[in-house]
């Protein structure tokens, strides 16, 4: 219920901001192809990039790659991860105009996109020492594309992808275990799939630039917040 709470309230706020027509573009004219550079601040800060790739028809390639940290007791360690998706939109108009009941056709304007993305993920974990591990599983990320493309935009997303923490090693019941044992880090892969809710705010500068502002949250790790440019093209 929150998540929908979060999702009306900023559909109305883009809305009471937009500037018609300022760029020149169709209000759901959302671009697909751009490049992003990212600094965000969760448990750790870092940087992230992003590019988009329209595809024909109503596919796009993205690809990701961030770093920053993971701290684990008095550890740091570095985390890198990179992910590939292909994606593909549709104007919701499109979805349900298709839909006919009882010989009465919807008619409805595409004033938002939905969108489906599926991939894969790879995370690679490392110290200053000897621990270095690599991860990989499955990246699927669904959500709506609202707002004006003249102006702000916004975007509502689920991310569906595991997240890879670091752990202490526990020693087992009914057994006794040396201190280097016990002193080890294990690198695993939560159980459960995580699921991160977030929102986009995108601002149209111009045609080729726009500043975005986003933030998540999750049920593994630390909420983020993320700000940078994007060009677009």
């Amino acid at each position: 219920m929150k998540a929908y709470k979060i999702f009306f309230l900023a559909l109305f706020a883009l809305n009471l901001f937009s500037e018609n027509g300022r760029l020149d573009r169709d209000p759901n004219d959302y671009r697909y192809t751009s490049f992003g550079l990212h600094a965000f601040n969760g448990e750790d800060s870092g940087l992230e990039g992003k590019l988009s790739l329209a595809l024909p028809g109503p596919l796009y390639l993205v690809a990701e790659a961030r770093a920053d940290g993971v701290d684990v007791e008095t550890e740091e360690y570095d985390k890198f991860s990179k992910a590939v998706r292909i994606g593909a939109h549709v104007g919701i108009g499109d979805v349900l105009n298709s839909v006919s009941v009882s010989d009465v056709s919807l008619k409805i304007e595409n004033f938002m996109d939905i969108f489906l993305e599926l991939g894969i993920k790879a995370t690679d974990i490392e110290n200053k020492t000897t621990f270095s591990e690599s991860d990989s599983q499955a990246n699927v990320i669904a959500g709506l594309r609202f707002g004006d493309s003249n102006g702000w935009e916004g975007k509502v997303y689920i991310d569906f992808s595991k997240e890879t923490e670091i752990v202490q090693q526990e020693c087992p019941p009914n057994l006794v275990c040396t201190a280097f044992e016990t002193s080890q880090v294990t690198y695993v892969l939560d159980d459960e799939t995580d699921q991160k809710f977030g929102f986009v705010a995108t601002y149209n500068v111009s045609k080729r630039g726009a500043l975005v502002i986003e933030t998540s949250t999750s049920k593994v790790t630390d909420s983020v917040f993320k700000i940078g440019y994007q060009l677009n093209f």
